[in-house]
């Protein structure tokens, strides 16, 4: 059995096609991702999604989903995450998908979100023998965090940290460099986000992993400058990120683009915002390294519903 994860995301929306394996392993089949940005104007206070808005987005569902049918999946699933919990015209959107592919999206609770993410995780081969860990997904909208034990999140939290959001209310014209005075107002921002949630500090040998574009992006361009291979450099330290961040911080939007080859266009101006909260969260959990995973929300998902409607072997 193959299943199709669509999922609407607060900057970009992907699919992801899956099956189990005879060992009972989730296995990707195929996977697409497109620019939509539906979280743009949330960090400045505008939460009405406009027609140009749905049907752009009711295209790239289209795109992705024709893209599925490709590799015959016996099931699709559509889900949505922060952009569309916080838009007060989200059910426009969702009747607009019913109308269209006959069948509805699910709007997934920060909570939800977070656990997909935690399973996910736990189908990564270099992860799921970590007996504790913490787990960040760094979207758009917001900052999926989890603390894992024995397989099991026993720590959830969404927080407002979402690197669209964070650009357009704290750095001003993403065209230009951002000023060093919005630069230190994101960072106080940041740290009180997580002191008010009392996210739990780590101890140096506890890890941290992540998931979400912008991490793989960060982990493209530190593999680009060290000159070694994508898979083979999955580990991330603390001062790669803080000498990367400098880096893109120290340019504007369109230097960016011309120095940074592997950083998408459609991302290039919220990136700052995604690295700052990397930086900034390590330095709160007294962490020295991330490790990165493919395995995500989706992965999470597709397990759950394989699980579900294949027998045990």
């Amino acid at each position: 059995m193959k299943v199709a994860i669509v999922d609407i995301g607060s900057n970009t929306t992907k699919v992801l096609v899956a099956q189990k394996n005879e060992l009972g392993l989730l296995c990707p089949v195929a996977q697409k991702s497109l620019p939509c940005r539906l979280a743009k104007g949330l960090g400045k206070g505008e939460y009405i999604l406009s027609n140009t808005a749905i049907e752009f987005t009711v295209k790239v569902i289209d795109e992705l989903i024709n893209f599925s049918k490709g590799f015959s999946p016996d099931l699709i699933k559509i889900v949505a995450t922060e952009a569309l919990r916080r838009l007060k015209n989200a059910d426009v959107l969702i009747e607009r998908v019913k109308k269209e592919f006959g069948f509805s999206a699910e709007i997934i609770s920060g909570s939800e979100e977070a656990s997909f993410i935690a399973r996910g995780l736990m189908t990564d081969p270099s992860v799921s023998p970590l007996n504790e860990f913490y787990a960040i997904d760094l979207g758009g909208g917001s900052l999926e965090m989890m603390r894992v034990v024995d397989g099991t999140p026993i720590y959830i939290n969404s927080l407002p940290l979402g690197s669209v959001v964070l650009a357009e209310k704290f750095l001003g014209d993403l065209s230009l460099k951002p000023a060093p005075r919005n630069i230190l107002a994101l960072q106080n921002y940041i740290s009180g986000v997580l002191e008010d949630n009392a996210f739990p500090i780590a101890q140096k040998h506890v890890h941290l992993v992540g998931t979400g574009g912008a991490i793989v992006f960060l982990r493209q361009l530190i593999c680009s400058s060290k000159k070694v291979e994508f898979l083979d450099h999955f580990n991330l330290s603390f001062s790669d990120i803080e000498k990367l961040t400098y880096q893109i911080i120290s340019v504007n939007l369109h230097e960016r683009i011309s120095q940074f080859n592997e950083l998408p266009r459609d991302r290039a101006d919220v990136f700052p915002a995604a690295l700052i909260v990397i930086l900034e969260l390590m330095k709160f959990l007294n962490l020295a390294n991330l490790t990165h995973s493919l395995h995500n929300l989706r992965y999470g998902l597709a397990d759950e519903i394989l699980t579900d409607f294949l027998p045990p072997n």
